[in-house]
Formats: C-alpha cells, sequence, structure tokens
C-alpha cells in the first residue's frame, strides 16, 4: 500500500479533524515531494569540431587549450560548462617567430613550479617523421608564451602527445612515439625522468605497447594520449588505444603496483580490455584521448575526451564531451559508458544550480 494513502486513513480513524487532516497532509506532500534535479547540460561541451583536450584548473577557472589550423589558443571559463562560450586567446601559431614548425597536434597545458607550460607536437617544414614535441612557457596560462624547444630523449624519435607526470616528489615525462625511423609502423607509450619542464633525463623506456587485439584496431597499432590519474593513494594512467580515425577508439588504464619503479613497464598493469569505449546504441563512436579533470568544488572527477556522433566519421566530426568518473569499493575508476548527446547530464559539483 502506498505510503501515503495509508497515513491518509489513519488521520481519518483517529478524526484529526479538517486542521490535522491539512496539516498532516502538508507533511506528506513535503516528505513525498520529488528533490530539485539541478542544473543540466548536454554536450558537446565546447563549440564547433573538438580536438584533443587539455584543462587545466587553477586559482577557480578552467583553462582549456586548443590547436586549429596551426594555431594554439587557450579559452578560460569558471564553469567546465560555460567553456561552450568561452573566447580563446592565441598564443602560439604555425612559423611563430619565424620557426619551421607545422601540423600543431595535441596541446597539453599544466602548471609547475609557479608557471605554466604548453606540451605540443608538430612537424618541421610539414614533414610528418619529423614531428618532434615542443615546449612553451610562461607566467600566465593565457600567456604570452615563450618558446623553450624541443623536449625530447637522446633517441630524439618521432614523438606525440607528451604530459607530465608526478609522483613521490619526482616528475617524468610520458608520450607516444615511435620505436624507430620506420613510419606508421604503430606507436608506443615511453616514459623518462625529467630534470625540469623543458628537458629530459636519459633515455626513454618502454611504458606499454600496442600488444592487444583491442589495441590493434585499424591501419597501426597504437598507444597515445596518457594522462595521470590520482585518488586515494593509487597512481594509474589512463590512455587511448588504436587508430583515432576509428570507431573502435577507446580509452586503456594501467594501474602502479605502488612498489616498483615509476619507469620500470614490469611495475603497471593494464586493463583487460577498454575502460570506455563506442556507444552503438547511444551513438558514440571513438571517445578518447581525454582529461581527467576536478569539479569546481574538488568532489567530483570528470572525464573530458573527443568522439564522434556517426559511425565512419573520423576525424571530420569529432566534438568534446564530458561526464563523471566514478570510483569502484576497490578504488579504482568506472568511467561508465558514453553518454548520448541528446541525454541530460547534471552540471558538475560546485557550479551554479548543481545538486548539494
Amino acid at each position: 500500500m502506498n505510503e501515503g494513502v495509508s497515513t491518509m486513513r489513519s488521520i481519518a480513524r483517529n478524526g484529526l479533524g479538517a486542521f490535522g487532516l491539512a496539516a498532516a497532509l502538508l507533511c506528506i506532500g513535503a516528505a513525498d515531494a520529488p528533490k530539485e534535479p539541478g542544473a543540466m547540460f548536454h554536450n558537446p561541451v565546447f563549440t564547433g569540431r573538438g580536438q584533443d583536450p587539455s584543462i587545466l584548473h587553477w586559482n577557480g577557472n578552467y583553462y582549456l587549450v586548443q590547436s586549429q589550423r596551426g594555431v594554439i589558443r587557450v579559452y578560460r571559463s569558471r564553469t567546465l560548462t560555460g567553456l561552450r562560450t568561452a573566447t580563446g586567446v592565441r598564443v602560439f601559431w604555425s612559423n611563430k617567430d619565424e620557426l619551421p614548425l607545422s601540423q600543431l597536434w595535441a596541446p597539453e597545458i599544466t602548471q609547475l613550479d609557479g608557471k605554466f607550460y604548453i606540451y605540443f607536437a608538430a612537424a618541421t617544414n610539414e614533414r610528418h617523421e619529423s614531428r618532434r614535441m615542443y615546449v612553451l612557457e610562461s607566467d600566465e596560462p593565457t600567456g604570452p608564451y615563450t618558446f623553450r624547444g624541443k623536449i625530447t630523449d637522446t633517441s630524439d624519435q618521432w614523438a606525440i602527445d607528451g604530459s607530465v607526470i608526478e609522483h613521490g616528489g619526482k616528475r617524468y615525462f610520458v608520450w607516444s612515439g615511435w620505436q624507430d625511423k620506420r613510419p606508421d609502423m604503430g606507436q608506443q607509450l615511453y616514459i623518462a625522468p625529467m630534470a625540469n619542464p623543458w628537458t629530459i633525463t636519459g633515455e626513454r623506456r618502454l611504458l606499454s605497447s600496442p600488444d592487444q587485439p583491442w589495441e590493434r584496431i585499424g591501419p597501426e597499432p597504437i598507444n597515445e594520449g596518457a594522462q595521470q590519474l590520482s585518488h586515494d593513494g593509487r597512481l594509474f594512467i589512463v590512455y587511448s588505444a588504436s587508430h583515432s580515425f576509428t570507431d573502435d577508439y577507446c580509452l586503456g588504464l594501467l594501474t602502479y603496483d605502488g612498489s616498483g619503479e615509476i619507469t620500470d613497464r614490469r611495475s603497471w598493469t593494464k586493463s583487460n580490455g577498454c575502460v570506455f569505449s563506442k556507444n552503438v546504441a547511444g551513438g558514440v563512436y571513438g571517445p578518447g584521448h581525454n582529461i581527467l579533470v576536478p569539479s569546481p568544488d574538488g568532489r567530483e572527477t570528470w572525464n573530458v575526451y573527443h568522439a564522434v556522433a556517426t559511425s565512419g566519421c573520423g576525424w571530420n566530426c569529432r566534438t568534446i564531451r564530458m561526464q563523471p568518473v566514478r570510483w569502484r569499493a576497490d578504488g579504482t575508476p568506472d568511467f561508465g559508458i558514453p553518454i548520448p548527446l541528446d541525454e541530460a547530464i547534471p552540471v558538475p559539483s560546485g557550479e551554479p544550480g548543481s545538486r548539494p
């Protein structure tokens, strides 16, 4: 029996009268009334085509960096959902200061030692095989930035998607690269210690290779886009697997054992398959190349990534989306299933109108 109906029958039996009945009904209504759902939003969270997202949360603002048509721009917003209407500031472009750099890919913004750095991949004189990682430095996240030069290990091989991992008071650079000079034979994740934000120390070490079937879909087996994820003292690396223009581009996960050397691949366990992959029923394909970002109040972790809404559309239809990461009882992340574009999502915790 419905609890409210049962209570009203009890009121009638006890003869509380009209006033008592009205008061009781008000109490019942207050108890049974659904809570306000809070503010909602729909993906995508960035206007137009979205490239590999990188977002820095600093001093109450979110800074998104994007590369489009040879230009790197930084967008600022007080909220994650506000990035949709943010205006970008141009901080670097092809041939700036007469540098022979082109095809600027996947810029990554971070804050280190009180300064701001953008790591990006670029080719020299349009030659694909010349692609390497470069560094910009600034006193402010929106610039102006100073070109610090190339960041590479002693092998100086093809490289993209560089990011910084901090653990145990030390810093490491993780990137995706070729094993040797042979082009388009696949991409692996490499790691090396850093002497400072623009210098790698020593030789690279192999961290992960695309040796599983789910990492080998498309013309090349690929591991790329490594991102640090830390939670309750545990360290993870989220990365992207398979070719980025396929429907099967997805996220994989490396879990650190907590005791071994960070640079030793034996200290890491690879996920048994994708941890975040296409949702055919929901019309989400190729979700990958993500960044993990805190909500404004720090209570939630949000997975910001790009995906396409049409099977086979590849790079041409990518948009930037986001959804929250949940945490399992064993401390591992649960990325869930990519949310369709037509599904409303509660805004991040701490944004105006968010649920308490």
